[in-house]
């Protein structure tokens, strides 16, 4: 745990393409379970390919969590954009570097993409690892709610993986 607990989330901005990289390949090292893509899956992508995930148009988003003058945390936000079902986005990419955890700093990284998408009258779907209690706590407490459970969801070193399929619905 860190000694401050002093961060800021915010929009991730042109420029900071590089950092956001360098914690995506971190989280996919360090929690393989937490992500569907693997190093692998992503090792041909630049920091260039990070720029343009940070330049995506409305109602699209990537926020992250800066602790000390460094990003430590981050979340996606992705609308659908087809007629029918522009009703909802999905949250996805949430990580937050472990010596940040216990800080509040998670807390807050979700909430600013519920926000987002409610703002916009959008639901937000979400999926957790079964296996990931602390993360299925923090969405169950900020009002999300499971639907279902995709059983074998994931194949990570030859086990599988069952995954809670959560919604968080504006005006609850």
């Amino acid at each position: 745990m860190v000694s401050s607990r002093d961060f800021v989330v915010r929009r991730l901005m042109p420029g900071e393409g590089a950092a956001y990289r360098k914690l995506r390949f971190a989280a996919l090292e360090n929690a393989p379970l937490a992500f569907s893509s693997s190093p692998e899956d992503e090792a041909h992508l630049t920091d260039a390919d990070f720029e343009a995930r940070i330049s995506l148009a409305e109602p699209d988003a990537v926020y992250g969590v800066f602790g000390d003058g460094e990003l430590v945390g981050v979340a996606t936000f992705i609308g659908d954009k087809r007629r029918k079902t522009r009703h909802k986005g999905a949250m996805f990419g949430v990580y937050v570097d472990p010596v940040w955890r216990g800080t509040g700093s998670a807390r807050a990284l979700v909430r600013q993409v519920i926000d987002h998408a409610t703002e916009r009258g959008l639901a937000l779907h979400a999926h957790v690892i079964a296996d990931n209690l602390p993360a299925l706590r923090l969405y169950l407490g900020l009002g999300f709610v499971s639907y279902g459970v995709e059983p074998r969801a994931l194949l990570v070193d030859g086990v599988f993986h069952d995954e809670h399929l959560l919604i968080y619905q504006p005006g609850g």
